[in-house]
């Protein structure tokens, strides 16, 4: 599973290969969450573009437009409620790491998880745009894979990321280009703990990457 991110925008550059048009006035966010709206990279025309979206949309009364924050890369393409977000609008997810929460007896202790060699990526994603009489929403899902055996033991799954030799296949590619992707090598993940201030989305500083060892206390 993949609940919170990072993108801080020291990669925008990498980005301007695949996308000509000017790039959006990113701040740096250290604690992307769901339900906010971050930007994505999709296709439009064949062409990349810039678009600002909202991370998934919650189950409600009104369930007509849920559409969850994840995605199993296993079952993208045979959901029913993913199959033609799979099949025509795909997109990336510019970021730089995540975090995940490991369970220890009851008590949940957070890691942020990052490449080892600092590799620039994007994860894969699909969207859609829900219309409604007053008004409209577009939104996004993380696809997620299962978890290298290194993060294993903080969460079984992980956020599937492409690195930027398969960002123009996983926007525009057929369906063989896309499952060969949907199998496509992990970078190597480095996990390190952090400090629970990540639990809440009001802390969103530098200071959230820093190593912290111990036990917490959960912020609620």
């Amino acid at each position: 599973m993949c609940g919170r991110y990072t993108w801080k925008k020291n990669s925008l550059g990498q980005f301007k290969k695949l996308v000509k048009e000017p790039a959006p006035n990113v701040e740096p966010n250290f604690n992307r969450a769901p339900g906010q709206t971050h930007p994505v990279i999709i296709s439009h025309n064949g062409y990349a573009k810039w678009e600002e979206m909202i991370w998934g949309s919650p189950k409600t009364n009104k369930s007509a437009d849920f559409f969850p924050i994840n995605a199993r890369s296993e079952t993208v393409a045979d959901k029913l409620i993913f199959q033609e977000s799979f099949s025509e609008t795909r997109c990336l997810i510019p970021a730089d790491g995540w975090f995940e929460w490991q369970v220890i007896e009851g008590t949940k202790y957070p890691y942020f998880i990052s490449s080892e060699q600092n590799e620039v990526f994007a994860f894969a994603g699909i969207w859609k745009k829900f219309l409604g009489p007053d008004s409209s929403k577009t939104v996004f899902s993380v696809l997620t894979l299962s978890a290298p055996s290194n993060t294993l033991h903080i969460h079984h799954r992980a956020p599937m990321a492409l690195t930027e030799a398969h960002w123009r296949n996983w926007l525009n590619g057929d369906h063989e280009q896309l499952s060969s992707l949907l199998q496509s090598d992990q970078p190597k993940w480095n996990a390190m703990q952090v400090s629970s201030r990540v639990n809440s989305t009001r802390n969103n500083d530098p200071k959230l990457l820093d190593p912290f060892s111990g036990k917490q206390s959960l912020l609620f």
